[in-house]
């Protein structure tokens, strides 16, 4: 079966092989939609989808980059990053965090990053507009079998945060504190979600900024 590499079904899980995803998702045709493949299937969907998904997306991707400053922690993140293991897993989650001594190990120049190069992501992130049922299915099940440590969904229509830490063996558990950013709490980042429904980006980082403040100042 030959699959298009100019049109490929948006928003759902199609049977292909790994050589017909990377045609397609290596085809500049596609470069503005996002790929996964995961137990022989391929799903792409649109890299943006609309003012709520994007704002929520800044909002987190710049609280957590303040948590970290505030708490001296190293990290990098990144946008939309491209994750390959060369003829099983492809994914790109739309924020992921490598703190601590991983937090430089992605060497510049990398266009997608080999897992089997380098190490995976500490914490992926998918903003979950109209994606929540598969954020917290097959996504899910792929992060978990990865390894990766820690997976966050952020429902953008109800503001909260569903987050899993996952354990070497692939189980996962609900989590509401961080364990990849210590001290961090998802009912913190779910108020500061709260707030921007009515509230500047500015002054929800100001008021994020102040809480993060006092809990180091009173521990």
């Amino acid at each position: 079966m030959t699959l298009s590499v100019t049109q490929p079904p948006l928003n759902t899980w199609q049977r292909a092989n790994w050589d017909e995803f990377v045609s397609m998702s290596d085809d500049s045709k596609n470069s503005k939609l996002k790929g996964y493949y995961y137990q022989g299937h391929y799903r792409f969907e649109p890299m943006s989808t609309g003012s709520d998904h994007s704002k929520d997306h800044m909002t987190i991707s710049v609280l957590v980059g303040l948590f970290a400053a505030l708490r001296g922690i190293a990290m990098n993140a990144h946008d939309a990053c491209s994750y390959r293991q060369l003829g099983r897993n492809e994914f790109q989650p739309d924020i992921s965090v490598y703190v601590g001594e991983n937090a430089n190990r992605i060497p510049w120049g990398t266009r997608v990053v080999d897992v089997d190069t380098y190490p995976l992501p500490d914490l992926v992130i998918e903003i979950s507009d109209t994606s929540l049922g598969d954020d917290l299915g097959a996504k899910r099940l792929q992060y978990e079998d990865l390894g990766i440590p820690e997976y966050w969904i952020v429902a953008v229509e109800i503001q909260q945060i569903f987050g899993f830490a996952i354990s070497p063996d692939g189980s996962s558990r609900r989590i509401r504190t961080s364990q990849v950013l210590p001290g961090l709490a998802l009912n913190l980042l779910e108020q500061a979600l709260q707030r921007s429904r009515t509230e500047h980006q500015a002054a929800v980082t100001a008021w994020f900024m102040e809480q993060v403040k006092h809990q180091l100042n009173h521990p």
